[in-house]
C-alpha cells in the first residue's frame, strides 16, 4: 500500500508540471508598469489600462500591449512603442513541451522588457501656451503727473 501512495504522488507532481509551463510556476502572471509623460498630467491608454500620468498599474502578462498611447490638450498625441520579450523561464518548457503551449496561451511566456513607459509629449502648433501655474503681480500703478 505504501507503494501505491508512492507512485500516486509522483504521477501527481508530473502531471502539475505538465500541466502548467515553467513561466507559469516561476514567475508573476502580472507586470508593475509606471506610466510617465512629460509635462505630467497627460492621460494614457496602454491595452485594456487608462488614466493620467504619471500612474503606477498591475497589468497581467496576457495583457501587454506592444505600444501606449498619450494625449493631453494643447499638445500632439504621442504613441509610444512598448517592447516585450520572453520569459527565460519559458525556455525551459523545451523539456516539458505541453508546458511551453500552457506559457503561451496563459500569457505567462511573456515580459516588459523595460516597465517604465514614458512619453514626451510635443505642444500642439500654433496652440497658445498654457497658462502659467503660478500668479503674476499685476503691474504697479504709475503715478499722476
Amino acid at each position: 500500500m505504501r507503494k501505491g501512495l508512492t507512485l500516486r504522488t509522483v504521477i501527481a507532481v508530473a502531471m502539475i508540471f505538465f500541466a502548467a509551463g515553467c513561466a507559469t510556476i516561476f514567475t508573476s502572471s502580472t507586470e508593475h508598469v509606471t506610466v510617465n509623460s512629460d509635462p505630467s498630467g497627460a492621460n494614457y491608454q496602454y491595452g485594456p489600462f487608462n488614466g493620467t500620468t504619471p500612474a503606477q498599474i498591475e497589468v497581467p502578462k496576457k495583457a501587454l500591449a506592444s505600444f501606449a498611447t498619450f494625449s493631453k490638450p494643447g499638445y500632439q498625441t504621442t504613441t509610444v512603442p512598448v517592447v516585450t520579450g520572453i520569459q527565460g523561464a519559458t525556455w525551459w518548457d523545451i523539456l516539458f513541451w505541453p508546458g511551453f503551449i500552457i506559457d503561451f496561451v496563459t500569457g505567462n511566456a511573456t515580459k516588459l522588457e523595460t516597465p517604465v513607459i514614458t512619453a514626451t509629449l510635443t505642444p500642439t502648433p500654433g496652440a497658445a501656451p498654457a497658462a502659467p501655474t503660478a500668479a503674476t503681480p499685476p503691474p504697479a500703478p504709475a503715478p499722476a503727473s
